[in-house]
């Protein structure tokens, strides 16, 4: 069996790492059956797949971000995902209350009936 790694995505709908032909779709948080810790899908994925990925992929922002990162074991792929909780993406969802500066949530106008 293949050494595999532990990757965790912090993109909405996960990314599909592809190498020479060769492709593994890895789970971002919105996706269905996923393990979510700290705003990350994890994914189990071939080592080889992924240090090609990275090694062509490395100076792109989401991964020296850490939006995209890997870990050798899942134990160690969590505590990374759980110390990353906070780490903004650029896709996450907006608060409903207040989304954006200057823009509020008006309840009143949301609770009316017509």
């Amino acid at each position: 069996m293949a050494e595999q790694v532990t990757v965790g995505c912090k993109l909405p709908n996960g990314l599909v790492l592809e190498v020479d032909g060769h492709q593994q779709a890895v789970a971002g948080y919105r996706g269905e059956d996923v393990r979510i810790i700290g705003g990350y899908g994890l994914t189990q994925v071939d080592k080889e797949l992924w240090d090609a990925w990275l090694k062509i992929h490395k100076d792109q922002p989401y991964v020296k971000k850490g939006v995209i990162f890997a870990q050798d074991n899942g134990n160690s792929a969590r505590a990374q995902a759980k110390e990353q909780e906070k780490l903004k993406s650029g896709l996450d969802p907006l608060p409903q209350k207040n989304p954006a500066p200057g823009i509020k949530r008006d309840d009143e106008a949301m609770n009316k009936k017509e």
